[in-house]
């Protein structure tokens, strides 16, 4: 009987970390390496990992829209990373990738704590930086390697014309 129990709790041991695994503690457990692109807040608060990794993965937007008015948009996003960072400093880097190059459109560096998983934060994209129907690949970096990415295409709208034309007296006696 002594012989089974020990059996049983070797096997029991030998399972357990599996079982950790197959239910994970956090949301970067799940969606490690991953960057969440939305347009709507980020909720910091969830009742259970599963729900908050399905919340998360329907806000995710592939497609985000300049306003027509003041030709900018505001992207919020929520990286996970699968390993607790070495360093201070991340570095946020966009690609214009629409061609299937990797074309450099810009960077910013992050201070963050040691040790962390997570970044929440936001940026404001202007058209005149980042052209609009153009698809983009949104990298964090820590010492040059990709720890988390995301794609995106910014869409907008341009000038409309209505296609009539009016010439002043000027013009119209020039063409004579």
């Amino acid at each position: 009987m002594k012989k089974l129990a020990a059996v049983a709790a070797l096997l029991f041991a030998a399972l357990a970390p599996a079982a950790a695994l197959a239910d994970p503690k956090a949301p970067e457990d799940v969606l490690k390496g991953r960057i969440i692109i939305t347009d709507q807040r980020i909720p910091m608060k969830w009742s259970s990992v599963g729900a908050y990794v399905s919340q998360l993965k329907s806000m995710n937007k592939t497609t985000l829209w300049y306003d027509k008015k003041t030709g900018k948009v505001k992207i919020e996003y929520a990286a996970f990373f699968s390993h607790p960072l070495n360093d201070v400093q991340v570095n946020l880097v966009i690609y214009d990738i629409t061609n299937g190059a990797r074309d450099h459109r810009g960077s910013w560096e992050q201070f963050m704590r040691r040790g962390d998983r997570v970044l929440f934060n936001s940026i404001t994209m202007d058209k005149e930086d980042f052209e609009m129907n153009k698809k983009y690949r949104f990298v964090i970096e820590e010492r040059g390697k990709n720890i988390a990415s995301g794609e995106f295409i910014l869409r907008g709208e341009g000038p409309h014309y209505s296609g009539k034309v009016e010439f002043t007296d000027e013009e119209t006696k020039k063409r004579d």
